[in-house]
């Protein structure tokens, strides 16, 4: 330790001792006496290279298409399949006749009503391709997404069902081969409740 001290004060000694001697001849040493083989780039040369850009600096030209969002997506599909159902499931409603119609399977009732769970059952396919990984039972049946599902099937099932009957019962003929079966209005029932749960259904996602 003494002697790594010793060596310490020695140069600290004949650095003082070499600025005396140059103060004494009148000599500073000044930057540009040491040679640190530097060499200072020409401004010109800097102003050039920043004027060029690099290749790491340049930004690619993206065309705004390709920001902007398709018209037509899977998601859209599903939800205009599922708003057509339950218009043409309103339409099935206010389109109910009064009385016994002969021609009943080619009124706007039987084929609004038709058209009702045709559409909803394309919209639960393309729901099921579109929303696939948002089903999680476990989540719990209360869960937005699970019961838009279930209430979304509800509602497709409660149509055909009443479609259903309705044909049915519109289909019963006696033994003679008169045809006396005209719809009740129980099949309505299941309609009312299909379209309760599709309206449900859409309304929590919206």
């Amino acid at each position: 330790m003494g002697f790594i001290f010793r060596q310490c004060f020695a140069m600290i000694l004949l650095v003082s001792v070499a600025n005396v001697s140059y103060a004494e001849d009148g000599y500073e040493p000044t930057y540009t006496d040491l040679d640190l083989s530097v060499e200072l780039l020409d401004s010109s040369m800097l102003l050039a290279d920043n004027r060029a850009p690099s290749a790491r600096s340049r930004v690619p030209n993206i065309p705004d298409s390709a920001f902007k969002k398709p018209d037509i997506t899977a998601n859209n599909v599903h939800m205009y399949l599922g708003l057509a159902s339950l218009a043409f499931g309103g339409l099935t409603a206010i389109s109910s006749p009064d009385g016994y119609d002969p021609d009943l399977l080619n009124s706007v009732h039987y084929k609004a009503g038709k058209l009702s769970w045709q559409l909803g059952a394309a919209a639960i396919g393309t729901g099921l391709w579109t929303h696939w990984d948002d089903f999680h039972i476990e989540d719990g049946l209360f869960d937005r997404d699970n019961l838009h599902v279930i209430l979304g099937t509800l509602g497709v099932i409660g149509y055909y069902l009443a479609v259903k009957d309705a044909v049915d019962q519109y289909n019963t003929q006696t033994a003679a081969g008169v045809r006396v079966g005209y719809p009740n209005t129980d099949h309505s029932s299941a309609g009312i409740l299909g379209g309760g749960a599709m309206l449900t259904a859409i309304a929590i996602t919206w």
